[in-house]
């Protein structure tokens, strides 16, 4: 009994959707609306389709969070090697860096050839970092070593 209504209910189903779809086949034949040009309406309504922000209250997400013209960095952005102590050394197959701290506590991010207070950095190892600073024509090197830190 089941198995008979559900085949009856399937087979209505089927003939509605053939009976729904020969009418759009029959405007298909007849060249009203070609494919391509479905196609096109599509993507012109997507095209169409323009967003809208409502920003009241609200801080604008699409603001530029760097504003101003760039600035090269000048001799109080580079670290006074006098001061500074080395905090890590990282590296990996084609680069190394040298985590230093300055006076302050601020912290730089050091590669060699990279310019430090009266000089630039030469060269960086396992745990130590060696840069070459000239002050009134004389030139010296400095080491600055890894501490190592109990804990």
């Amino acid at each position: 009994m089941k198995i008979t209504i559900l085949k009856s209910l399937s087979f209505a189903v089927l003939l509605a959707l053939l009976i729904g779809t020969v009418p759009v086949l029959a405007q298909d034949d007849a060249g009203s609306v070609s494919p391509s040009q479905q196609s096109r309406a599509r993507i012109n309504a997507l095209r169409a389709n323009e967003f809208f922000y409502q920003s009241y209250g609200k801080t604008d997400p699409f603001k530029t969070l760097v504003s101003g013209e760039y600035e090269q960095s000048t001799a109080a952005d580079v670290v006074d090697m006098n001061s500074a102590k080395l905090v890590g050394v990282m590296w990996g197959q084609d680069d190394r860096f040298a985590l230093v701290e300055d006076g302050e506590g601020f912290g730089y991010i050091l590669r060699v050839g990279d310019p430090v207070q009266n000089g630039r950095v030469v060269s960086i190892r396992k745990n130590s970092l060696a840069a070459r600073i000239t002050l009134y024509g004389i030139t010296n090197q400095v080491v600055l070593k890894l501490e190592k830190t109990e804990g």
